[in-house]
């Protein structure tokens, strides 16, 4: 049987694919047996699409709080089942089991594990979205659980979902979807006020301020992902959970967005929370990274530390089933061979 792969993923490609076309703009521009495309490639656009899938992006040193700005102690979240019987009590499914964490203003931390892991209901349980069986959590000193939680702590933790265009209506101007988030606050800005906090917050991604009277339609992925940050920006958070949010990109867009999220981490002080099945991508954005299996973290610490020498059974099947462009195919490339 032939197979015909068409993707984002370098690496994926590396591994099972015995020629490549490279496609820009409509026309294929190259192509060539895959070790060769990747030893001594022709093409400029070629160069770049190799260049961009082992971008690290620059990040600077944050320095450290006394106080976490998230923490997260002995998480519980279960899911009514079926009932064994008509008069008997439905079964319950944990999803998250006795999770606890931390993350300080400022830091990047990343979120990995299998689909099915309990990642999202986590997320959605921090957001406050979905309320634990027991265990807390608290941004600050505020408690995120429970009734009466303030509208002002949620606007402290905005997400930026994996689907941009799935996540805005379609309906509206992108002056009103980054405006969305504004309801959360009791002194919202109005009027003149709230176009210039939403101009500010798409030129802080990039964008320009006549973007605000466009479309979501009218923009490309890349650009639909940045107006997404831009709408979690708008009204100053301190974290942003990140759920997948550069996956559905090709490999010079998601280099640019890595690359503004550093940056955004830097000049906002902003804190992070990554929930990622891309072990490059987690490797390259986060100070710490936590590995998830069947609810509960198995491996936690340092991102190099995990990544580079990981210290339970199921990291290490995780990080050996990560796809990788052989060292030697790069070390080549950059040598000009």
């Amino acid at each position: 049987m032939s197979l015909m792969l068409i993707t984002h993923d370098l690496a994926v490609l590396a591994e099972l694919s015995s020629r490549i076309a490279v496609m820009q703009q409509g026309l294929v521009v190259e192509t060539a047996d895959t070790e060769t495309l990747f030893r001594s490639h022709r093409h400029a656009y070629t160069g770049r699409l190799l260049a961009a899938s082992s971008h690290q992006p620059q990040r600077h040193e944050q320095p450290g709080s006394p106080v976490p700005l998230l923490s997260v102690a002995d998480l519980h979240i279960g899911y009514r089942g079926r009932r064994s019987s008509l008069f008997g009590a439905p079964e319950m499914t944990e999803a998250v089991r006795g999770v606890s964490f931390a993350i300080s203003e400022g830091e990047s931390v990343g979120l990995v594990g299998e689909s099915g892991c309990g990642k999202s209901t986590l997320a959605r349980a921090i957001l406050g979205l979905q309320a634990p069986q027991a265990g807390s959590i608290r941004l600050g000193e505020q408690a995120v659980t429970g009734a009466g939680v303030p509208a002002s702590m949620r606007a402290a933790m905005q997400i930026v979902f994996q689907d941009p265009y799935g996540s805005f209506n379609p309906r509206q101007r992108v002056e009103w979807l980054v405006a969305e988030p504004f309801h959360l606050l009791a002194d919202a800005p109005q009027g003149a006020a709230r176009k210039d906090a939403v101009v500010a917050a798409l030129e802080a991604v990039g964008m320009t301020a006549s973007d605000a009277d466009k479309y979501i339609h009218e923009f490309s992925g890349g650009q639909r992902q940045r107006i997404a940050i831009a709408r979690a920006l708008v009204i100053r958070p301190k974290l942003i959970i990140l759920d997948e949010a550069v996956s559905a990109l090709d490999v010079s867009i998601r280099a640019q967005i890595l690359d503004l999220l550093a940056e955004l981490r830097d000049s906002h002080r902003l804190a992070y929370l990554f929930i990622s099945h891309d072990l490059g991508v987690v490797t390259s954005i986060t100070d710490r990274v936590m590995v998830m299996k069947d609810g509960e973290i198995v491996e936690h610490g340092p991102t190099a530390d995990v990544m580079g020498a990981p210290a339970h059974g199921y990291t290490r099947e995780l990080v050996a089933a990560r796809p990788q462009i052989p060292p030697e195919w790069s070390q080549d490339r950059k040598a000009g061979r």
